[in-house]
């Protein structure tokens, strides 16, 4: 009772852990933070989430255990379409192995596999890595290792189960480098380029502008017209980001309404300012402006918006 009270105690404190981690990468660790240290009910619907996490976890750990990997993830069913008689896997060299039989000293016209089962006591998921390759191997290598160690034991050349395809055991073949080779590296070349193009490009600060819905432009003296607007930014840097906006193309300057734009670290943040542009300048109705975002006179990012204003006859 105490080895099993203290096993599934150490269970459901590694649940715990676990799911405090992932709701972080979901809310962030500040928000995390918060519903830790205040009150539960300031927070009792992030604090059922986090309940429910561990619970979840607790079962997989105490339950399902591999059946996680043999029932419900994919990996073993989409990666099983992926491969061919070159694919480098986790393999059982069935040349010399077989036939398998108990370990003696003396020759018995065996192969060198010694029939241990080692390699399926070690396995996560319970399977026999020597009737091939199967979709619930997860590649641990724990086979692998058990019975490189077992062949260390009895004298005989590790490598019976190792990284290896169909064609290298069967025909002795080296890896070649094939057709679907040369098109899988080229589309997972095309993905790190692509990840690697928006990661530099990303912005510090993005977010929206828009006009203030149901209002149309005003007239301000005789010789001016503002639209009112609204916008809402998301600071992705550590750092506070004391924002100005300015108008980039045409002349008119912008009026902040309140309180200067302050994003905090990894917040959000939204403010209203009115556009003022001269009546020489408007065109057309509808105009498209680029409002410029700065941070302490640095150009950090640009946000389009239309104007309304009043066409002269």
């Amino acid at each position: 009772m105490i080895k099993k009270t203290g096993k599934h105690a150490a269970f459901f404190l590694l649940s715990v852990i676990i799911a405090n981690t992932f709701l972080a990468y979901i809310i962030g660790v500040k928000e995390l933070q918060k519903i830790m240290t205040d009150p539960m009910s300031a927070h009792f619907g992030g604090f059922m989430a986090m309940i429910a996490f561990s619970v979840v976890f607790y079962a997989v750990f105490a339950f399902f255990r591999e059946q996680v990997c043999t029932v419900v993830c994919p990996y073993g069913r989409l990666q099983s379409v992926l491969l061919d008689k070159n694919s480098v896997v986790v393999a059982y060299d069935y040349e010399r192995g077989e036939p398998r039989g108990k370990f003696k000293k003396e020759a018995q016209g065996l192969g060198d596999c010694i029939d241990c089962m080692q390699c399926v006591n070690v396995c996560p998921t319970g399977i026999d890595i020597r009737n091939g390759t199967q979709l619930e191997c997860i590649n641990c290598t724990a086979c692998i290792d058990a019975c490189n160690f077992m062949m260390e034991k009895v004298g005989r050349p590790q490598g019976l189960i190792r990284y290896a395809s169909e064609d290298n055991i069967a025909k002795k073949q080296p890896l070649r480098y094939t057709g679907r080779l040369k098109t899988y590296t080229v589309i997972l070349s095309l993905l790190l380029v692509a990840i690697t193009f928006m990661l530099i490009s990303r912005k510090p600060v993005d977010g929206s502008i828009m006009r203030t819905a149901g209002m149309l432009f005003q007239e301000r003296g005789q010789d001016s017209v503002t639209n009112l607007y609204r916008i809402k930014l998301v600071n992705k840097t550590l750092q506070d980001v004391p924002l100005e906006l300015r108008i980039e193309n045409g002349a008119g300057k912008i009026e902040v309404v309140g309180m200067p734009i302050h994003v905090k670290a990894e917040a959000q943040g939204e403010g209203t300012f009115f556009i003022v542009l001269p009546r020489t300048a408007i065109t057309e109705r509808k105009s498209v402006l680029k409002v410029g975002l700065y941070e302490n006179g640095k150009r950090i990012g640009e946000k389009k918006t239309t104007f309304l204003g009043p066409v002269s006859n």
